[in-house]
């Protein structure tokens, strides 16, 4: 029977412990939402400490994907705002759908949108400044996260796909920026958050 991870297991001791998981030989590239988006394929071990960012990052993209298709039902993006919010949410179903696969992989249940709890603060979703202004602030995390992953990671076809998923993060920071009046770009080294740092940072949206 497969373990059920919940919010609070995130960071159990077993997550971060040094036992090597191997992963299921058919390779991770056939896990990725697209062939565009697919990383090399090819049989790899990941080490716990590489789940415990795969799990982190799977709440991430859960909360992505419930941002965006919130922000599409508000009504408040229109035109080329509201094709790029088309587009991201795309993006983030798949990175979702990779991660996940990740964790099936190696026999765990990965979270859906029905085991977190979704919150926002009052008003982010009643204007479009306040739907591109949350948009900004929750793709700069998903940026920051992704980095301190890319950084600390070990198996090579996560570190591939941490690499390609960091890059698309931050495409989605320079057009959201743009939309919100902010310069599409302007730290040559973007901060990265550690693992902890991220997971207090999720806490404001998720439970």
């Amino acid at each position: 029977m497969h373990a059920r991870l919940t919010r609070s297991q995130l960071f159990s001791s077993g997550a971060r412990g040094g036992a090597v998981l191997a992963l299921a030989g058919s390779g991770l590239g056939a896990l990725a939402g697209s062939a565009d988006a697919a990383p090399p394929s090819g049989a790899t071990g990941a080490l716990a400490g590489d789940l415990a960012y795969t799990r982190l990052l799977t709440v991430l993209e859960l909360l992505l994907v419930d941002f965006w298709t919130e922000a599409i039902a508000s009504k408040h993006l229109s035109g080329k705002a509201l094709a790029s919010a088309n587009l991201v949410l795309i993006n983030e179903s798949e990175h979702y759908a990779y991660l996940a696969g990740v964790l099936t992989e190696v026999g765990l249940v990965p979270l859906t949108a029905a085991d977190v709890n979704f919150t926002y603060a009052t008003g982010a979703f009643y204007t479009t400044a306040s739907v591109t202004r949350l948009a900004v602030t929750l793709e700069t995390l998903a940026l920051s996260a992704y980095l301190g992953a890319a950084g600390n990671v070990v198996s090579p076809v996560l570190q591939q796909a941490v690499a390609q998923i960091t890059a698309n993060e931050a495409q989605h920071v320079s057009v959201v920026s743009r939309e919100g009046g902010q310069p599409a770009f302007h730290d040559a080294f973007p901060a990265a958050m550690t693992i902890s740092e991220a997971s207090d940072a999720l806490d404001t949206y998720t439970s």
